[in-house]
């Protein structure tokens, strides 16, 4: 996609958050930096941010992509970004605990009309599609996906644990909590700044074992003393998201909202529960009013 260059069509991120603010960058420079440095080139005044989070990058055919710095986490179109991505008119991506982009291209000039010669060879008679053997073709390719397709539906298990927001993938996600723990623990050894953009939440108050918390201490530090420490978290993670869950399928989107209070109990963007969490949130947010 080649998009034009004066100012009023150049591409642009609208910014929501920190602290419900909005702002407006234009993307004019072939690399543009988005942190909370003061050299950065999109200055973001949150502490969840790396000096250098993130860069948007303009490449040779006029796109975009976004590229991760380091390990700072990226959620693109509500999945986690493991290196770069391209961004296409419309995508949202989230930096730390709630500062949001969402890449905005304005419409490009339509193309100028055909030559006359092109026009006067679209006059030519053409063949009917049923004798012309590309398309027959590739009627035979659609058919034989159609009847693949639904030999699939058929014989698969629709209620496989990975493949939807069901009770059985809610639980698996649960157990894992523990191991998210460790990651974060992990993670914290090798980079302070990375693990202060990818855990959120408070310590809590008289020792409350929240995931922010135990994913600070280094005890308890074997498998099974800290599945213990972690279960009042894993009890409450599954009734939130169970009871989100019910509401989801009732067709209530507003108490479906539950998904969030979710993945307030594991804010950890690095752990595949809490990303679960904001995938659903997502999938069952209301329409924005016009």
């Amino acid at each position: 996609m080649v998009f034009s260059f004066f100012r009023g069509n150049k591409p642009s991120l609208l910014q929501t958050g920190p602290g419900g603010q909005s702002r407006s960058h234009v993307l004019d420079r072939p690399e543009m930096s988005i942190g909370r440095a003061s050299n950065a080139d999109i200055v973001v005044d949150d502490p969840f941010l790396a000096p250098i989070h993130a860069r948007i990058e303009r490449q040779s055919d006029g796109g975009f992509i976004i590229r991760r710095m380091g390990l700072n986490p990226i959620m693109l179109r509500g999945e986690a970004l493991l290196q770069t991505a391209s961004l296409k008119a419309g995508d949202s991506f989230r930096l730390g605990k709630d500062v949001e982009f969402q890449f905005v291209v304005k419409a490009a000039a339509k193309e100028a009309p055909k030559k006359e010669a092109s026009k006067a060879s679209d006059d030519k008679p053409k063949k009917s599609l049923l004798k012309q053997p590309a398309f027959l073709a590739g009627m035979g390719v659609a058919y034989l996906a159609i009847v693949g397709i639904i030999g699939y539906v058929i014989l698969s298990d629709s209620g496989s644990a990975e493949s939807g927001p069901t009770a059985e993938r809610i639980n698996a996600e649960a157990g894992r909590i523990p191991t998210c723990i460790k990651n974060a623990r992990r993670m914290r050894q090798v980079s302070e700044q990375s693990f202060n953009g990818a855990v959120g939440g408070r310590v809590g108050r008289d020792g409350d074992a929240t995931y922010a918390a135990l994913s600070l201490a280094a005890e308890p530090s074997d498998d099974a003393a800290l599945a213990k420490a972690a279960e009042p978290i894993v009890e409450a993670y599954k009734r939130t998201a169970l009871a989100a869950l019910a509401s989801e399928n009732r067709g209530n989107n507003t108490l479906a909202q539950l998904y969030q209070q979710t993945y307030d109990l594991v804010p950890d963007i690095n752990c595949s529960a809490a990303r679960f969490a904001l995938q659903r949130r997502a999938a069952t947010k209301p329409p924005a009013r016009r």
